[in-house]
């Protein structure tokens, strides 16, 4: 009697290693962007989940900060303090922009507005378009001539906004070679879902957000870096001394700079900044009320803060 033969099914692989290679290349995108820092939410953010996000996410809790990541070859306590530059004339000097032009506050009673997604809005009176209008007003008191760009560069996906800022960027700098000066304005995460007002610091009865610079070295997730690097050394210093004049009205107003492996468009000038004003457990009244020391820090750097217009002034 002839025995009749199993069928075996045969499973193919195909589907499974195409899972994996879909995911593998998700993570390398996942890395460049957010650094070897980045976790799972960022993940799902880069696959267009609905994830609440700032540049840089914030692991730890903003009383925990941490170390900055030094790249191989650089001491940042060799790194000379950033020289006076020149902010001074009729021509533009400044461009102020926003990769993440939608981010918003956490909401209040008096400060209100309709979500285009998790702790985002389109209302620009609302999001850090206002953030970077306040700065801009307050660097024209001090004579400095700034320029403020109110494009939102976040469509149609907010992982590559930084590919249309840049973008931005050349054309103002094409148009205005007189501009030194770039600065990205956002505000971090405090969190996924803050539930109350949390880590400001109070200054004579008027409540401040805390801010914080993000510095890239350009070295990329990989540690390859890009064809055109920025210049770090330039960078972190000016964003160091700013640093140091904010700490010196009240240190709690400054989070200790983040140095981070992307580049963050930080290749097109020797003095970029990337700014973030508080988070989204801040109001946005403590987010302008900041404004003023940094352009007053800002203003300093470019020699046109006179002493008796210090804040720390006797």
């Amino acid at each position: 009697m002839q025995k009749k033969r199993r069928k075996t099914k045969r499973i193919s692989l195909g589907p499974l290693i195409l899972f994996f290679v879909c995911i593998t290349l998700y993570g390398l995108q996942m890395r460049a962007y957010y650094g070897a820092n980045g976790e799972l939410s960022h993940l799902l953010l880069s696959m267009q989940f609905p994830f609440l996000h700032a540049v840089p996410f914030q692991n730890e809790p903003p009383e925990q900060e941490p170390s900055p990541s030094v790249p191989p070859g650089i001491s940042i306590e060799l790194i000379p303090s950033a020289p006076d530059i020149d902010l001074g004339g009729s021509e533009p000097k400044i461009l102020i922009y926003h990769t993440h032009a939608t981010e918003a506050y956490f909401k209040t009673e008096d400060y209100t507005y309709e979500d285009s997604s998790k702790w985002r809005t389109l209302e620009s009176d609302k999001n850090m378009i206002a953030v970077g209008e306040k700065l801009a007003e307050r660097l024209r008191s001090y004579g400095i001539a700034v320029l403020h760009d109110t494009t939102n560069h976040e469509p149609p996906k907010l992982a590559t906004a930084y590919s249309r800022s840049v973008v931005t960027m050349e054309k103002y700098k094409e148009k205005y070679p007189s501009i030194t000066m770039f600065i990205d304005v956002h505000r971090d995460a405090y969190g996924n879902n803050p539930k109350e007002i949390a880590d400001y610091v109070t200054i004579d009865g008027k409540e401040y957000a805390r801010i914080m610079f993000v510095v890239g070295t350009g070295k990329g997730a990989t540690g390859t870096g890009y064809s055109e690097m920025p210049d770090f050394e330039a960078n972190y210093a000016l964003a160091k001394r700013i640093t140091e004049y904010v700490a010196d009205i009240s240190q709690d107003l400054v989070r200790e700079i983040r140095v981070k492996p992307g580049r963050y468009n930080q290749h097109i000038s020797d003095q970029c900044l990337l700014v973030e004003v508080g988070h989204n457990a801040n109001t946005l009244e403590q987010a302008l009320n900041t404004v003023d020391f940094l352009a007053e820090a800002i203003a300093n750097c470019g020699g046109l803060c006179r002493q008796d217009q210090l804040s720390l002034s006797p």
